[in-house]
Order: C-alpha cells, then sequence, then structure tokens
C-alpha cells in the first residue's frame, strides 16, 4: 500500500512539474535562464534604484529578483507559473535572506496588476510581449521603464538598445 502511495505521489508531483512548465511555455515563455553576465547589464540599463518597485515577469530562478535586491536594494516582486523554478527561487530568495527586499509570487503574470511598477523587466517570447502590451499601457504609470532581454515590444519604439558585442543578447529599455 505504501509502495503505490509513493509510486501515485511521485507521478503527480512530475506530472505538476512538467505540466506548470509546459503551460508557461504555451502563454510565456519556457524556462530559459537570462545569462548571468547579463543580469547586472539589464539591472543598470532599467537604472534601477533602491527606492524602486520591480517586477520581474516570468521570475524563473529568481536571479534577476535577487540581483535587484542585493546588487541596487530595490523591492522586486517575481511572478513565476512553472513550479520547479518558482520553488527553487523561493528556497534561494530565503536562503539569502531577501523576504524583506524579494517576492515571489506563483502564478500568472498577466493576472497580476503593474501599477505600482518603477521598473518591469521581461524575458518572454514575442507571443506574449504582443499580449503585455495593452495591459502596459493600461496599468503603468507615466515613466515607468520597462526592459526586455532577448526579444522587443512589438510596435514600440525602445528609447535604447544595448548590444555592446556583436555576440551578445539585445537588451530593450522602454519608457511608457
Amino acid at each position: 500500500m505504501l509502495e503505490s502511495f509513493i509510486i501515485v505521489f511521485f507521478l503527480i508531483a512530475i506530472l505538476l512539474i512538467f505540466g506548470t512548465a509546459a503551460w508557461a511555455g504555451l502563454i510565456a515563455a519556457p524556462f530559459v535562464p537570462t545569462k548571468r553576465r547579463d543580469i547586472e547589464r539589464l539591472l543598470k540599463l532599467a537604472e534601477v534604484k533602491k527606492d524602486d518597485k520591480v517586477y520581474d515577469l516570468g521570475s524563473g530562478d529568481g536571479r534577476i529578483a535577487i540581483a535587484a535586491a542585493e546588487q541596487f536594494g530595490a523591492k522586486v516582486e517575481g511572478i513565476e507559473i512553472s513550479l520547479l523554478p518558482y520553488i527553487f527561487s523561493k528556497i534561494l530568495v530565503r536562503i539569502k535572506g531577501l523576504q524583506k527586499k524579494v517576492s515571489i509570487h506563483y502564478g500568472d503574470f498577466f493576472q497580476v496588476n503593474l501599477k505600482k511598477a518603477d521598473v518591469v523587466i521581461c524575458f518572454l517570447t514575442p507571443k506574449a510581449m504582443k499580449k503585455l502590451k495593452p495591459k502596459f499601457k493600461k496599468e503603468l504609470t507615466k515613466n515607468t521603464r520597462i526592459v526586455s532581454y532577448a526579444f522587443p515590444l512589438l510596435d514600440w519604439t525602445p528609447k535604447y538598445v544595448h548590444k555592446p558585442q556583436k555576440g551578445d543578447i539585445s537588451v530593450y529599455l522602454y519608457e511608457n
């Protein structure tokens, strides 16, 4: 009996992990970590400051949220819909003692109100970026900085595109 319970539990856990990962890939982006060397570049381009409220949409393993809090002192809300990166990031935030600066939420960032954001960071597919445009226009206040890693916001002109060397990934800065 116990053996059957363990097998069922294991199968449900596998299904949850892979199911949420597949769902994340369908609605926004699969989990692909931002290169560590690009995180500081991304946050500097966003001009993250100590008093900023930063939203990391599709926060993955939390590396951007943690860096924004540790290096720049910002208060960060990360939203992640894939179960395994969400759990990992929650653990990492706790290990680093950043619970007062970083909150990671399990859920769909399309359902989160972004009106308090000073900075929004995203590394999402072009399809997801297109879906975010009306949300950004409706919820973001004037001068909110949007930083997109790798993919531009279609039909929006970036304030700046940062690509220091030929092989680097582009980082796009927008202001609402």
